[in-house]
């Protein structure tokens, strides 16, 4: 990086705001040192601190270095290190006493290193630049310079493991921005989003658009923000939209406490209703529950959120992040100190903050010709940490979107395909399959109607309507849903030894090896079929589920995933997911000597994932040439060039489908694993995933039943998870709204029943929780048929 971007003054000037204070100076930046100096401040002190912080879990530090009490005296230089906590994490008591040198009023130099960025490359004249700050030397090095052996794989792992701990994107936190990290909301209507809750107009509002009692404004805080007043803005005009019983809680996301219940009433106008006032501690999470409105009302409307707090502070990622525990996920990383990994992570945050400053410069319009260079390929894997991308992945989405059709029926004989899942070969044209029911009851009936195009919004969640034969299923959306999955798992079956029913996909060659691989689930396109029509429409149906809420849970090879949005690909990385038998061997014969290779035969052929063998040079009769020790450089780099693109048309098919729904340039925006999350879905589905996406419905989270849940829960397998998101939602994976209540009946210890439209689970009484266990865990594999008379659900 150039020396701007890692630069770090050498001095910088702090004062002190109160009349007269003293602070505590400590020898090392922890708190629970004793204390190794006091200073006493006035508002003409000065304390110089060296411009390199130092951020950790304790808070934001200074090191001071010299301190004038005031401009009479003399500068006192001191001799031992001394540190002061500018911003703690949690606790009021770390309230800022003292504040950095506004540069414009009190000094002609420049200190912030965007500043000095911006001076440097702009096209100033040399009488209108600033003076530069004397830089800290050392600190601008160790910035500057890599870590050894690190590589810009190094750097892509360590965006990953900060993008899992950054709260999510949200361009639209308004006049809260500086207190709250993150802003959510259960549902809203398309026009009346969340950001109008932080725009400061009292005309506009958020409308939530989901069921009676379940929604929610959830509001992620800054760390060491200590909410002073919390409110909302309600107008009486919006007569039943205005809520009349609202709960407040706080804490972590698995430990939530009610922190108040508000009743609001007589409503003037458009009035504040204070929620929470006077904390005085630090609560991580806030969740407003709107639990009833006026009259009887369904969705609610809330015209502005306000909040004063104290502790207005971002310290970003702090050394103490890159701790053993969190890099146990992450062993590439796992050599380097946290000092190292500290220092990286603000060079490359730096470095994305100049980045979303033209991001939108970058990026084309939606409608730009898929033959575009993307400028962003190279950094592609930085993105996860931009703040600018959701927006500009939002408008490109907004701008394509087109007016949903009228809902197609589509009849399903779900008997038939059940019959053909098992035994595929009893039906080679695949007719009984759900998948080319669907392809086939999706087609225009009229000349003049027009084939579906998919590029509706999220709030279209029924794409079409199923008519099961024979079952007593009326669909309300969870049977669109059933389609969905059953048309995913005939694509890449779940089951290891269960058959493919359909030509499209085969599994990979890892799914044959035993070798600890990670990746012995994954399928690729099948390179001998060649059917262009339903590898468009697959992709079709992939870029739906971009846009909408549903899940086309297709477990692809990353690799496959990477082709598909146009990611580089190697090799040794990359196609290591698709068959690392083949990958190593390869790699081995490059840099294999000569005795070793004698004792090996090897011909010009080569077997390709399909189990199809390829003659690459042969002799007069057609056999393959054997190959020789000098030509094995040549044979590798040919095999790689076969294997690689085997299935290259393929992908093209299914990425123009995807291109035909998903501008691309939101495809340029994203990561492989952030497209696959949004298609598929979560594939880990980790408990406390699974209680983020839970919400009660007259039943409390500490009644027994619900712990009983929660503890079958914990022993559930990850493919027992998918199973019970799949018997209350009819989706396979995370993310999917939950809703647990009471069973419908006062029998104790009988199977629990689930709405799939509503996403509702009715939750029995157990004697134990060990029965409890064994009822969900058999009412999740066993009670989703087909036939209404094993079906508990009540769509």
């Amino acid at each position: 990086m150039p020396e701007s971007v890692c630069f770090v003054a050498k001095e910088v000037q702090y004062y002190c705001t109160q009349a007269k204070v003293t602070i505590k100076l400590y020898s090392e930046p922890q708190k629970n040192n004793k204390k190794a100096k006091e200073l006493t401040l006035t508002p003409e002190s000065i304390l110089f601190v060296s411009g390199e912080e130092c951020c950790n879990s304790h808070g934001k530090w200074l090191r001071v270095v010299k301190f004038r009490a005031s401009p009479s005296s003399n500068i006192e230089v001191l001799k031992e290190e001394y540190w002061y906590l500018m911003y703690g994490n949690k606790t009021s008591e770390d309230t800022p006493v003292i504040q950095i040198v506004p540069a414009k009023k009190h000094s002609p130099y420049l200190f912030s290193w965007d500043e000095i960025v911006e001076q440097h490359y702009a096209l100033q004249l040399r009488e209108h630049k600033s003076p530069l700050p004397e830089p800290d030397t050392a600190a601008v090095n160790l910035l500057r310079q890599s870590p050894p052996s690190w590589s810009f794989q190094h750097d892509e792992v360590l965006v990953q493991m900060m993008a899992q701990h950054m709260p999510s994107d949200n361009d639209h936190l308004g006049s809260i921005k500086n207190v709250v990290e993150s802003l959510d909301v259960s549902t809203s209507c398309e026009d009346d989003g969340p950001m109008n809750l932080t725009d400061n107009d009292p005309d506009t509002y958020w409308e939530s658009d989901g069921t009676q009692g379940q929604h929610w404004i959830q509001l992620r805080m800054k760390k060491g923000t200590i909410i002073k007043k919390l409110c909302i803005t309600l107008c009486s005009n919006d007569d039943n939209y205005l809520p009349s019983k609202i709960l407040v809680q706080g804490g972590e996301v698995d430990n939530l406490k009610t922190l108040g219940t508000i009743t609001p009433d007589r409503i003037n106008g458009k009035q504040d209703v204070v929620l929470l006032s006077g904390l005085t501690e630090h609560y991580p999470l806030i969740k407003i529950r709107f639990k009833e409105c006026k009259s009887g009302g369904i969705d609610t409307r809330v015209r502005g959120i306000k909040i004063t707090a104290t502790g207005e502070k971002n310290h970003g990622f702090d050394k103490d992040f890159f701790t053993s525990e969190n890099l146990i996920r992450f062993p590439l990383l796992q050599s380097y100190s946290k000092d190292q990994l500290y220092r990286r992570s603000q060079v490359i945050q730096r470095f994305m903050v100049l980045l979303d400053s033209v991001l939108q410069l970058l990026v084309p319009s939606w409608h730009t010709s898929t033959s575009s260079k993307n400028p962003l390929a190279g950094i592609r894997p930085l993105l996860p940490l931009s703040k600018k991308r959701t927006s500009l992945v939002d408008t490109c989405l907004k701008d394509s979107a087109n007016e949903p059709p009228e809902k197609p029926t589509v009849y399903i004989n779900r008997r038939i395909a059940m019959e053909h899942r098992c035994n595929p070969s009893n039906d080679p044209s695949c007719k009984s399959s759900v998948f080319i029911q669907l392809y086939d009851g999706l087609k225009p009936r009229e000349r003049s109607a027009k084939p579906l195009d998919y590029r509706w919004t999220h709030r279209h969640d029924q794409w079409w309507e199923c008519k099961f034969i024979s079952e007593g299923i009326i669909d309300q959306g969870g049977g669109f849903r059933d389609s969905l999955s059953d048309l995913a798992e005939e694509l890449c079956p779940s089951t290891v030894d269960s058959p493919i029913p359909l030509p499209y996909f085969i599994r990979a060659p890892n799914q044959e090896q035993e070798d600890g691989n990670v990746n012995t689930d994954v399928f690729i396109p099948n390179s001998t079929c060649t059917d262009k029509d339903k590898y468009i429409w697959i992709g079709q149906l992939m870029g739906a589920c971009f846009r909408g809420r549903e899940n086309l849970v297709l477990t692809l090879s990353s690799f496959v995933w990477k082709k598909l949005i146009g990611e580089s690909v190697s090799w040794s990385r990359d196609y290591l997911t698709v068959d690392s038998l083949t990958t190593k061997l390869i790699d081995d014969l490059e840099k294999m000597d000569a005795v070793t290779f004698r004792s090996a035969s090897r011909s010009w052929s080569l077997t390709l994932a399909n189990g199809v063998t390829v003659i690459l040079k042969m002799d007069e009769s057609g056999n393959p040439l054997g190959l020789k020790y000098e030509n094995r450089e040549e044979y590798c780099e040919k095999v790689k060039e076969a294997r690689m693109k085997e299935f290259d048309d393929q992908i093209s098919y299914i990425r123009c489908g995807l291109l035909q729904v998903i501008p691309p340039a939101v495809l340029d925006l994203l990561t492989w694993q952030e497209v696959e999350s949004r298609v598929c879905g979560d594939p880990k589905i980790s408990l406390e995933a699974l209680k983020k996406s839970t919400h009660y419905d007259e039943v409390e989270e500490t009644d027994e039943r619900i712990k009983y849940m929660w503890e079958a829960l914990k022993k559930f397998t990850n493919e027992d998870r998918s199973k019970f998101i799949k018997f209350v939602t009819g989706r396979r994976r995370l993310p999917a709204s939950i809703f647990v209540t009471s069973g419908k009946s006062d029998a104790i210890d009988s199977l629990p029943e689930s709405s799939t439209c509503a996403n509702m689970l009715y939750l029995p009484f157990y004697s134990s929780a060990k029965l409890a266990e064994e009822r969900i865990r058999y009412a999740v594999y066993n009670c989703v048929a087909i036939d209404t008379d094993m079906h508990p659900q009540d769509d």
